[in-house]
């Protein structure tokens, strides 16, 4: 059930259907059982997205369990989770990451092209897709990187709101790097206010959008989350990096 360049994005048959949510039911569980254990995770102002029909999910990927956080999120809803087509495509790997709602995003025009065409149907089975705009995983980073436009190019061409998710790492209680501190910095997923695409996208005069306001505004929402986290005391010292692919899935 891996995913085969040139077939759907996504299964959306009755069987693949529930295997996808008795593994979700089976995983979610102890992986968040190990998330809390690691990282004392928290979801803070959960309720703003039960207010959204529908709405295209962004946030910083600072560890690798970043998905699960997320599905728990806006449980008991469920969303897509955009992913390196290589990794969908991977033996094994690409099987469970489908189940859990994994949509392959292959490298530039061809994946947006191709997740504009399956919008309408992943719309009809789950409420958000979600991307992470850096396009990478840097451990435990407070300081966001430049956003890749294609998210929100895609909530401009749908005319949906972008739902910025922030991840803040902190401290505690003691600094770090402190004989009391943590080795693991305490997690906290924040979700803000919606970002209208037409606060800030322009048309040309064929109706075209200018891809300079689709930069501004993934610009603003990249602001409006790196605020968010200078706000609530986010700490760098916990930095890592980027985290290297895995050869033979993603590398």
């Amino acid at each position: 059930m891996r995913y085969q360049r040139g077939r759907p994005l996504i299964n959306t048959s009755l069987p693949f259907r529930i295997a996808s949510a008795l593994v979700f039911s089976i995983i979610w569980p102890l992986v968040q059982f190990i998330n809390s254990l690691l990282y004392s995770t928290a979801w803070k102002n959960r309720v703003k997205l039960f207010r959204l029909k529908r709405a295209i999910l962004v946030s910083n990927h600072t560890t690798p369990l970043d998905p699960l956080m997320v599905a728990g999120m806006i449980l008991p809803y469920r969303t897509w989770h955009t992913l390196l087509e290589a990794t969908v495509e991977a033996p094994v790997v690409g099987t469970f990451t489908r189940l859990l709602g994994g949509i392959p995003l292959a490298p530039g025009a061809r994946g947006l092209k191709q997740i504009l065409e399956t919008c309408d149907t992943a719309f009809r089975y789950k409420k958000f897709i979600h991307f992470y705009p850096e396009g990478e995983c840097y451990l435990y980073n407070q300081q966001i990187n430049e956003f890749k436009p294609g998210a929100f190019l895609i909530a401009a061409e749908l005319d949906l709101p972008v739902v910025p998710l922030v991840t803040v790492m902190s401290e505690g209680l003691f600094k770090a790097p402190s004989f009391w501190s943590r080795k693991r910095p305490k997690e906290t997923l924040v979700t803000l206010d919606p970002v209208y695409p037409s606060q800030y996208i322009r048309r040309n005069e064929a109706g075209e959008i200018e891809k300079t306001s689709v930069r501004e505004f993934a610009e603003a929402v990249r602001r409006i989350m790196q605020n968010e986290i200078t706000r609530r005391g986010g700490s760098s010292a916990f930095y890592r990096g980027k985290m290297e692919r895995v050869k033979g899935i993603n590398g």
